[in-house]
């Protein structure tokens, strides 16, 4: 049986990405009671005081209610859902945090804002999603990856940049799109490529993991993948000029697997050594 995309798997479970835009959008536009004589809804908050966010993003939309017909009107299915979720967010985050925007204004969506909040984490988490925060402070959604999320760390103490492109490599826009993928994939070898040595050179890894020629097999293998799959050098074995975009896509998600793999293998390996320095006092 071929192993199926992830939204080929979407469309067989018991989940909806249309209905979920229609039940967070329904959620904005619900009226609460502010006051006796007052009622307010998210939606409303957001179109007043939009021109401020408009002006931060440099956006082409005039109001809430603009962009969320764009969004209805051009996009469709998870898409649809997740660029209107990361799209709100963000909205939110920023009215919240802006000074020049009324505190009994803001009153409004710290208290009704959490309801869609809670919404949001439950359609993520049923098709195994997650919002996470960039080092910019923006919130783009991924596929959760807990080695993901480890490496991203890792990587963060040396180059935020490269440490962004670990999560970004998972963000849904990103399905299907092998350019994309290409360049991160090239950005993470060129991360890993001055440690290469110092992989090699770990007797404590070498004690885990198969070793040939005083060399770490699983470590060749990527660099071999990273060389004769199109990504960087342009060996003369290119075993990637007759596959099909799928099979492509497919074995740049193994590639990055695999770095990921290797990145969490060298962090272990250098946990072992402080550990062998420790015993032996």
């Amino acid at each position: 049986m071929a192993r199926q995309n992830y939204f080929e798997i979407l469309e067989q479970m018991d989940f909806d990405p249309d209905k979920e835009f229609e039940i967070i959008s329904n959620l904005i536009l619900k009226l609460k009671e502010i006051s006796p004589y007052t009622t307010e809804s998210i939606r409303d908050v957001f179109n007043r005081n939009f021109w401020l966010y408009e002006n931060y993003r440099k956006m082409q939309f005039r109001s809430y209610d603009e962009a969320k017909d764009y969004f209805n009107n051009n996009f469709n299915g998870p898409d649809r859902l997740f660029t209107y979720i990361e799209f709100i967010i963000d909205l939110n985050s920023f009215m919240i945090s802006n000074g020049k925007i009324l505190t009994f204004t803001k009153a409004t969506l710290i208290k009704e804002f959490p309801k869609v909040r809670e919404r949001i984490d439950y359609c993520l988490a049923k098709n195994n999603h997650e919002l996470k925060e960039l080092e910019n402070g923006r919130q783009i959604i991924v596929e959760k990856n807990v080695y993901a999320s480890e490496v991203s760390q890792i990587i963060s103490e040396t180059n935020i940049e490269d440490a962004i492109k670990v999560l970004e490599y998972n963000h849904f826009s990103n399905k299907r799109n092998i350019q994309r993928k290409k360049e991160m994939l090239i950005s993470l070898a060129n991360y890993l490529e001055p440690l290469r040595d110092e992989l090699n050179a770990f007797e404590e890894l070498k004690e885990v993991m198969k070793v040939n020629s005083k060399k770490i097999i699983a470590v060749e293998q990527l660099f071999g993948m990273y060389n004769n799959l199109g990504l960087r050098h342009n060996n003369d074995k290119q075993y990637h000029l007759n596959m099909n975009d799928e099979e492509l896509e497919q074995w740049y998600d193994d590639i990055y697997t695999s770095t990921l793999f290797v990145i969490l293998s060298l962090d272990e390996a250098r946990i072992l050594s402080k550990l062998k320095t420790l015993r032996e006092g």
